[in-house]
């Protein structure tokens, strides 16, 4: 899949470099991370992750375990795919239209 439009946005300067640390450390970039948020945002049909104002400190032990088991659950029937998934069955993806050209 060609790479061929640019995306901007606007983000605190602290915030930028906090984050790309925190990718680099993982091997991997935060542009990178943006665009797994893409695919996975589109395998998913909305947000890839429940959005919640609530920070994990704000939780009980009891809360932590049930939105730990909920992301369990998530990634046992599918709807969270590792990146090397999605690279896998993008590059098939590929591979099939290229064949049918």
């Amino acid at each position: 899949m060609a790479m061929d439009a640019t995306l901007q946005i606007r983000i605190d300067s602290a915030v930028k470099e906090q984050v790309e640390a925190l990718y680099r450390s993982m091997g991997t970039s935060f542009a990178e991370a943006v665009r797994m948020f893409a695919q996975q945002s589109l395998q998913e049909g909305g947000m890839p992750f429940r959005p919640s104002l609530r920070a994990w400190d704000d939780m009980s032990e009891t809360e932590i375990s049930e939105k730990l088991s909920r992301s369990s659950e998530d990634i046992a029937v599918g709807r969270i795919s590792a990146q090397c998934d999605m690279d896998t069955k993008v590059k098939e993806l590929l591979q099939s239209r290229a064949a049918k050209i």
